[in-house]
């Protein structure tokens, strides 16, 4: 039997302890859940976040964030390592890797000052395309918290794959030719690392993610990935994607799934009275779900309509054929959340009501 939960944030915040840990005692955040890392303190933010908040929207750096952490978790076992923003890259550095390569320059990532690059279409080439936008850094360290030693980095390079020419026409770089290009710079990344001091040696996760989507709301998606330790490495390819529910891509991707949404979204809209808007955005890993967010957007007028509506919806998850995927349903009202229900791996389903 399936176990729900339901937890009110002010009485959860309520009972919180008052024993808090010394931000600069050199200790550790210990993780909430036993496969996630513990964090560092005190906590110190990236030299080089402005740049991402600039190049990077929101669905893509949080999908970049969470999902280069749990990749990671391959190389760099949450049991042994302990997580801290990246150091390593600061803008300097930042700033000569994503631009051209030069003599001046002999590490850029991007083309040539000049350069034809070919989309992978025919005949199709862009010129002074610029292919590499962005390096996020995650590091993670071992020993003793109070005198933690780095002892691994990952990167995800951020790559452009539909560029916009001078008279409007957009052109999309085929997925193999930005393979190819991701993993030659991903090597080449990894050899600059290696002139850096005391990082000759360090063990590497260099990942390529695509800010492709098949819809503006939805993230990008990662496309291949390498592990390097020492002078050893090579890079494979990854198939990931996000799908929009309802559509036609995700009929035909998960037609289960799809039928599963649109049953639930009837009997969603049959319940209330007025309108309701019903969205679902999965994230395909290898071609199995991996994660399914449906959000709710209601205008509701009293609490126990809001508080039926919950226990109804929560119950209705029942209707999804459980897999290993995380499932979580946002329900708001315009602009403000309602509840968050989760239903984790092991089906067991948790409702937060933040009122």
């Amino acid at each position: 039997m399936r176990k729900i939960v339901i937890v009110c944030l002010m009485l959860l915040l309520g009972a919180c302890s008052s024993e808090t840990i010394n931000p600069n005692s050199g200790s550790l955040i210990e993780s909430i859940n036993q496969d996630d890392y513990a964090v560092l303190i005190p906590f110190d933010s990236s030299p080089i976040r402005d740049y991402h908040g600039t190049y990077l929207g929101r669905p893509d750096f949080m999908e970049v964030g969470s999902r280069l952490l749990d990749k990671s978790k391959a190389y760099f076992d949450p049991k042994d390592y302990y997580l801290s923003e990246g150091q390593i890259l600061t803008p300097t550095l930042l700033g000569n890797l994503v631009k051209r390569e030069s003599s001046d320059n002999p590490y850029g990532l991007n083309p040539p000052s000049g350069s034809l690059f070919p989309s992978g279409n025919g005949e199709v080439t862009l010129l002074d395309a610029v292919i590499v936008a962005d390096i996020v850094e995650t590091d993670f360290y071992q020993g003793d918290s109070a005198n933690p030693q780095l002892a691994g980095i990952s990167f995800a390079i951020i790559l452009n794959q539909t560029h916009t020419l001078e008279d409007g026409a957009q052109i999309s770089i085929t997925t193999d030719r930005l393979y190819t290009y991701g993993s030659d710079m991903g090597r080449k990344l990894e050899r600059y690392i290696r002139t850096l001091t005391d990082l000759e040696d360090m063990p590497l996760y260099i990942t390529l993610y695509s800010t492709e989507s098949m819809d503006s709301t939805l993230p990008g998606h990662f496309m291949g990935e390498g592990y390097f330790d020492g002078r050893s490495g090579q890079f494979s390819d990854n198939t990931e994607n996000w799908a929009l529910f309802p559509s036609s891509q995700a009929s035909l991707q998960d037609p289960v799934i799809d039928a599963s949404f649109l049953i639930f979204r009837r009997d969603v809209q049959d319940f209330i009275p007025e309108a309701i808007g019903i969205i679902g955005e999965g994230r395909y890993v290898e071609n199995d779900l991996d994660f399914l967010r449906l959000t709710l957007t209601i205008q509701a007028k009293t609490f126990t309509e809001v508080h039926a509506l919950i226990q109804y919806v929560a119950s209705l998850l029942e209707g999804f054929e459980q897999k290993n995927y995380v499932m979580i349903v946002k329900i708001n009202s315009i602009s403000e959340t309602l509840a968050l229900i989760q239903r984790d791996l092991a089906g067991n389903i948790t409702v937060i009501e933040p009122y």
